[in-house]
C-alpha cells in the first residue's frame, strides 16, 4: 500500500492526551495562590491550545507584566506534580504512533505547552520512542495560530507541506497547519467541537485516532 502521508505533526493536549483537567486545575491553582480568582472553568477550556501567556490574559485579565510572568512561573512549577496523576494518552494513539513509526514516517509534537512537560509526560505516556522532533512554546517566536511552529518542522525535516499531515484537536491547530500549506485533520474528542472544526475547513474530521491510518495511507 503506497503511504499517502511522510510525516505527521502532532498538538499534545486534547489530541494525543487528555490533559484537560490537569490544565484547568493548574490553573486554577496558580490563580489561587496569586490571591485572584481561580477563574471560570468554561473560559479555561475554551482557551486550551493558546499558548500559556494568552491562557491568562484572557482567563484572568492579567496585563504584560511582573503579575503574567509570575502566573507563568508558578504554572509550570504546579503542573508536573498536578498532571502526573491525571494525563492519560486517549484510545489507540500508542498503538498508531507505533504503526506510523514502523511504516517510517516523521512523527513531530507542535504544542503550546513548555518543552520540559512535553518531554515528561512524552515519556511518562511511554511514547517518546516514537516522537523525532518536538516543538514547544518556547521554541518559537509566533505561536498557534501562526504557521511558524509548522514551517519549521517542515524545513527541518525537509518535509513536503503536500505530504505532511497535521493533527490537532483545535481550531488554532487547524489555522497553523493551513497557514504551511499542509493536511490538515482535527479530532472531535479534544477541547473543540467537530461543528467548529469543519468551520475552519480542516480536511478531515474524525471521532477516533485509529482513523489516521487510513488518512496515512490514503483510503479515507
Amino acid at each position: 500500500m503506497q503511504q499517502f502521508m511522510k510525516t505527521i505533526i502532532l498538538d499534545f493536549d486534547g489530541t494525543i492526551a487528555d490533559t484537560r483537567n490537569s490544565i484547568i486545575l493548574t490553573v486554577q491553582a496558580t490563580l489561587e495562590e496569586l490571591g485572584l480568582p481561580k477563574g471560570n472553568v468554561s473560559d479555561i477550556k475554551e482557551f486550551i491550545g493558546l499558548p500559556l501567556r494568552d491562557t491568562f490574559v484572557r482567563v484572568a485579565h492579567l496585563s504584560e507584566g511582573d503579575i503574567l510572568d509570575r502566573a507563568i512561573q508558578l504554572y509550570r512549577a504546579k503542573y508536573n506534580e498536578i498532571s502526573f496523576n491525571t494525563v492519560q494518552l486517549f484510545p489507540n494513539v500508542a498503538r498508531v504512533l507505533e504503526v506510523l513509526y514502523k511504516q517510517g514516517l516523521i512523527i513531530s509534537v507542535a504544542s503550546s505547552k513548555g518543552k520540559d512537560a512535553l518531554l515528561f509526560l512524552l515519556n511518562k505516556l511511554g511514547i517518546k520512542p516514537y516522537i523525532s522532533l518536538i516543538f514547544g512554546e518556547e521554541d518559537i517566536k509566533n505561536k498557534k495560530p501562526a504557521p511558524d511552529m509548522a514551517l519549521c518542522i517542515l524545513a527541518k525535516t525537509k518535509s513536503d507541506p503536500r505530504e505532511t499531515l497535521v493533527i490537532g484537536d483545535t481550531v488554532y491547530d487547524i489555522a497553523m497547519g493551513q497557514g504551511a500549506n499542509c493536511i490538515t485533520c482535527g479530532v472531535t474528542y479534544g477541547n473543540n467541537t467537530k461543528e467548529q472544526l469543519i468551520g475552519r475547513k480542516a480536511d478531515y474530521v474524525i471521532n477516533d485516532f485509529i482513523e489516521v491510518l487510513d488518512i496515512v495511507n490514503g483510503t479515507n
